[in-house]
């Protein structure tokens, strides 16, 4: 006979975390895991939640925080079209938002285009490599 797996409460879950009822009332809306790793990397639940308005999780909130970010950084980021973390990744390899634009607008998303950035690829040789063996007028975009 198959075991049927327990579903946790999220008193349990918490309790699992070291957490009480007071620290999720403390911390709510920020899940129990959320909470661990917050308090672990010591943000404050005001802070947690001045970076939750600015779109990023806990998790994205412990790196900029460690980068010395602020919320504010998000926003241009934000605006251009880019989820939340990307800033947060852009920032911590140094590609900057001109950069990530051009590498976005040839097809590359940023976790993909810093680690190239990072190897030393240059935009255009990383749309060629892209593209080996494929004829040029197959992927180049017709201007009309």
């Amino acid at each position: 006979m198959a075991e049927t797996g327990h579903v946790h409460t999220l008193g349990e879950t918490a309790e699992a975390y070291g957490l009480t009822p007071g620290d999720l009332g403390d911390w709510a809306p920020f899940s129990p895991v959320e909470v661990y790793w917050a308090r672990k990397h010591r943000l404050t639940p005001v802070t947690a939640r001045r970076w939750a308005a600015a779109g990023l999780r806990v998790s994205d909130a412990v790196r900029a925080t460690a980068l010395g970010m602020t919320p504010e950084e998000v926003r241009p980021w934000a605006d251009a079209g880019f989820a939340p973390g990307d800033a947060v990744e852009a920032k911590e390899t140094g590609v900057p938002l001109a950069t990530a634009v051009a590498w976005r607008e040839a097809g590359f998303i940023l976790p993909d285009a810093a680690l190239l950035i990072l190897d030393g690829w240059t935009l255009e040789a990383a749309v060629r490599a892209r593209y080996a063996g494929i004829a040029e007028e197959d992927w180049r975009p017709r201007l009309e």
